[in-house]
């Protein structure tokens, strides 16, 4: 490359603009997957409301001009909360075997009696119901110790401790 040429780069290739598009239409196939009440978590109406309109499209051509469309509008903002979205429910994403792990460190720890564990969850997700979460890690504390082939109470702790992450 001469100096000129070097010069006159003004930004990425168009095949690199093709890969990011590409990119924003399978983001946007995803959250069309998503329920309505976790669509709510997007902030940009416009985004959130074309994500909408995809959902009930069902003939093909269609579908798919929405989701360019979609991924244009995507492709004017940062696109960085949708992802995390998406990243927490993806069962294969670091983020959820991360907080996968979170949780199954919290209920070991409770079930031991660690008071801090109950503290640092209800400081985590205040708006846990505390009593039932009470009686079960009490549930599980009997069951561990009376029958520890069973996992019936451990598995509806982890349920709990899951489904108030996900409210919270």
């Amino acid at each position: 490359m001469t100096e000129e040429e070097e010069e006159e780069f003004e930004g990425p290739s168009k095949s690199q603009r093709k890969r990011d598009m590409q990119a924003l239409k399978d983001l946007a196939q995803r959250l069309v997957e998503l329920s309505s009440e976790q669509l709510e978590a997007i902030e940009d109406t416009r985004v959130r409301e074309s994500v909408l309109a995809a959902k009930k499209i069902t003939k093909g051509n269609a579908r798919k001009r929405q989701l360019q469309y979609t991924a244009k509008l995507m492709s004017k903002i940062d696109v960085t909360p949708m992802q995390l979205i998406i990243d927490e429910l993806d069962a294969s994403s670091a983020v959820h075997i991360q907080k996968f792990h979170q949780l199954e460190v919290f209920r070991a720890r409770l079930i031991e009696g660690d008071k801090n564990a109950m503290d640092e969850f209800l400081t985590l997700y205040p708006t846990t119901n505390r009593q039932q979460l009470r009686q079960l890690i009490r549930a599980a504390q009997q069951e561990t110790e009376q029958h520890p082939e069973q996992k019936v109470q451990f598995r509806k702790l982890f349920k709990f401790l899951k489904a108030e992450s996900e409210a919270g």
